[in-house]
């Protein structure tokens, strides 16, 4: 069962580059069925040579020139926080998207401001669950990101995205008994 409306997300460039590595025409299923994805142009123009500009709109990736005042608050950084990450924190409060970062301090950043998150992984998920993309399928995609980015995304982080799209098992965990040591 469909979700009952589509979001606005704002894509960081480590998703951008782990989705243009794997599978690129996910890009498009995202934005079709998840979420209208953003990109700021800087990040574009900057982190994401995988991607032309002719190619955008066939991707589905609406590049956003940020206003002046934001680049500039953007650029005045938050400790911890690139300037292509600050730049994506402000546009995402400003226009009310989810951020699809795998960054975790860009994350927890997010998170303090009430700004909603979503890891990258999750968007394939969310393809799963409204019937776009077969499990198989979202695996193939998961095991080729890790195979590109497998400092980031590790076993465990593939474990956790096979058993939300129902290809493994929870794990159960354990429980302390008397008498266990």
């Amino acid at each position: 069962m469909g979700r009952a409306r589509k979001g606005l997300l704002i894509m960081d460039a480590n998703v951008l580059i782990d989705l243009c590595e794997a599978d690129r025409t996910i890009i498009r299923l995202i934005s079709d069925h998840v979420g209208q994805i953003h990109v700021p142009l800087p990040v574009l123009r900057e982190e994401v040579d995988q991607i032309d500009a002719a190619d955008y709109a066939e991707l589905g990736i609406i590049a956003v020139a940020p206003p002046l005042e934001t680049a500039t608050d953007a650029a005045a950084r938050r400790a911890g926080l690139s300037f292509h990450d600050h730049l994506c924190l402000l546009l995402a409060r400003a226009n009310g998207w989810t951020c699809v970062t795998n960054d975790g301090r860009l994350r927890r950043e997010c998170a303090a401001e009430k700004i909603p998150v979503l890891w990258g992984l999750e968007t394939v998920a969310l393809l799963v669950d409204d019937g776009v993309l077969t499990a198989q399928a979202a695996e193939e995609i998961g095991r080729a990101i890790q195979h590109a980015n497998p400092r980031f995304i590790t076993d465990e982080v593939i474990e956790g995205f096979l058993v939300r799209i129902g290809l493994a098992p929870k794990k159960k965990a354990h429980r302390k008994r008397k008498g266990d040591a």
